[in-house]
């Protein structure tokens, strides 16, 4: 279903559908983040900001309580699963307009990532910096250096 929601949503099942079988998974095994993120995913095809940060903050929530990111990453993945909660939850608040709410979140994903020496994790801060920039201001020179760096990490 997340690959459907992902590439063809007209092949998903409907919203309302989807959203229950979720919470019959759900029901039986709170902890499965697969599950959550799903959620999330289906939320966000409904414009339901409510739901869509919920499921989001379970997700990580349970990625990090079952140590599965730790387990997929050789590097710190609780860290690194604070880091792109922070920054999944910035995306999310640009993407319903809440830019300042966006402008914290996206904040504390830096803060976390150059504690971590993460700089694949600040090239995309930087990205998204660069688009909730653009929602208020209008700034090319953050989009030359966000271009550069990325040309340097190996970023599309």
């Amino acid at each position: 279903q997340a690959s459907l929601l992902k590439n063809d949503e007209t092949k998903a099942l409907a919203p309302a559908s989807l959203q229950k079988e979720l919470n019959n998974l759900l029901k039986f095994n709170p902890d499965f983040a697969e599950a959550h993120y799903l959620s999330y995913l289906n939320s966000l095809r409904v414009q339901d900001v409510f739901s869509s940060t919920h499921s989001l903050l379970h997700y990580f929530d349970r990625l990090i309580l079952t140590g599965a990111e730790s387990k997929s990453n050789g590097d710190e993945g609780y860290g690194r699963s604070l880091r792109y909660a922070a920054l999944n939850l910035a995306a999310l608040h640009c993407r319903f307009g809440h830019y300042q709410q966006a402008e914290l979140a996206l904040q504390e994903a830096i803060r976390i990532a150059q504690e971590s020496n993460d700089h694949v994790c600040l090239q995309h801060c930087l990205s998204w910096l660069h688009i909730l920039e653009q929602k208020i201001f209008d700034s090319c020179v953050l989009l030359e250096h966000s271009v550069n760096k990325s040309l340097h990490y190996g970023l599309p």
